[in-house]
């Protein structure tokens, strides 16, 4: 008989859930995603040394990801990913930018590992700060494709699986897996809504749903499995898209199986449409496009079913802007504030602006002027010469959402990512506000 997804998702979730439950604890997260890409950067490179540790929970790596569909990926990964997978079975985990992760020489290391890169650093910090947590993330808008495909047979679930649990066995200052498919049920780079040629159908999208919730079975069962092994315990964690996204995911039967899941409050707007305003405000106010917020999709992800005390914040260390701003002279933004299109500038890529760029090169001397929506907790600017507004998040900002999480008995804060800010002032008013 042909495996299907009901008859294989038989675990016991009393078992698994008490697991997840049991690895929680009352210190609050403060996490945040390190791009491994980003010491390559040529206008501010980062890396692992650069990483604030003592502020930090939690470092999540980005991006590994598994064999398989890369087709709207760069050719360089498609490459990366071509050679990583050379020999191995269909959806098995990999390390994608091995040169990243395992070659460059990036310092000497006193610990006993076999490899340079990313990876013999995040060791030694590992060694240098044993309470922190480590986990690679599989996915990101850029190569979540593959898990599309893999979300159609529960083998490819199952190989997936196993060889993730596998890599962080042999890399073991990893201490579990976190997930980040954009996103189960369409919504991502290969699965537009607004394209008829790539949206999901309705059975698709219920394929989905069941298929998430096996993966994370799945993959806690063998973290388990692991767990007696090896005596140490292993964090499964997630990322969540807001808004409809996160109905397209059944919360009552996955969460259980989950230790955090980081809701990526950001990117509520962008240069990618004319709206303009703000990209990540912690409040909806009367002014904000569509009702947009991040206490009004924290507050559905709950309704949805995840547990407020496994819910992590998202502050993003970026910023993203516009130019043409119409019939506006930097009074509070509304949701009808349109612009005649993204910004045709920005660090690396039109439009974005990493924290430490909007700090050094965007300040009054360039003709930007600094305001702030109290009742959104908002940062932005201003350029009335050039017409330019920038939303982004600095440290009042951050420090609203910290205060706001612990009202709210939120898991913690985390941040997309750690290398815009590399003096580490917002992870540092992240870790004191949250723990105040």
């Amino acid at each position: 008989m042909k495996k299907t997804l009901t008859t294989l998702a038989i675990f016991s979730t009393c078992s698994l859930g008490l697991h997840a439950e049991e690895m929680g604890d009352s210190t609050p997260v403060v996490a945040g995603y390190f791009a491994d890409w980003q010491y390559d950067n040529e206008d501010n490179g980062y890396t692992v040394k650069d990483i604030p540790a003592d502020n930090l929970t939690h470092i999540i790596y980005a991006f590994l990801s598994m064999c398989g569909p890369h087709e709207s990926a760069s050719k360089a990964v498609q490459i990366q990913v071509a050679e990583a997978c050379e020999g191995k079975a269909p959806f098995s985990a990999i390390i994608v930018d091995q040169k990243a992760a395992l070659q460059h020489d990036f310092g000497d290391v006193s610990v006993d590992v076999n490899y340079k890169g990313h990876f013999a650093q995040l060791a030694q910090l590992k060694k240098d700060n044993p309470s922190i947590k480590i986990l690679p993330s599989f996915g990101g808008w850029t190569m979540s494709e593959p898990f599309h495909a893999m979300a159609k047979d529960p083998q490819a679930i199952e190989q997936f699986s196993r060889t993730a649990v596998e890599l962080i066995n042999e890399y073991s200052f990893f201490d579990g897996i976190d997930l980040d498919w954009e996103y189960p049920g369409g919504g991502g780079l290969t699965t537009s809504p607004w394209n008829p040629d790539t949206k999901l159908t309705d059975e698709q999208k219920a394929q989905e749903r069941d298929a998430f919730t096996y993966l994370v079975k799945t993959l806690r069962h063998d973290l388990d499995a692991l767990t007696k092994a090896t005596k140490r315990d292993y964090e499964l964690s997630t990322a969540v898209g807001v808004g409809p996204k996160t109905a397209q995911i059944d919360w009552n039967s996955a969460q259980p199986y989950l230790t955090n899941m980081f809701a990526m409050t950001y990117d509520f707007l962008g240069g990618w449409g004319p709206q303009t305003g703000h990209l990540t405000n912690l409040h909806a106010t009367e002014r904000s496009w569509w009702g947009m917020g991040a206490d009004v999709f924290i507050n559905q992800m709950i309704e949805q079913g995840i547990p407020s005390e496994k819910l992590v914040l998202g502050a993003a260390f970026y910023g993203r802007g516009w130019q043409g701003t119409k019939d506006y002279q930097g009074e509070l933004p509304t949701g009808e504030l349109v612009s005649d299109k993204g910004a045709e500038f920005g660090t690396g890529e039109n439009g974005y602006f990493m924290f430490w760029d909007l700090m050094k090169n965007y300040s009054a001397k360039q003709g930007y002027s600094y305001l702030y929506d109290e009742q959104a907790q908002a940062p932005y600017l201003w350029n009335e010469q050039e017409k330019v507004f920038i939303s982004f998040e600095d440290q009042r900002s951050i420090r609203a959402k910290a205060d706001w999480a612990k009202a709210a008995k939120l898991g913690g804060i985390f941040t997309w990512e750690l290398s815009g800010d590399p003096s580490g002032e917002l992870v540092e008013a992240m870790y004191q506000q949250i723990n105040e």
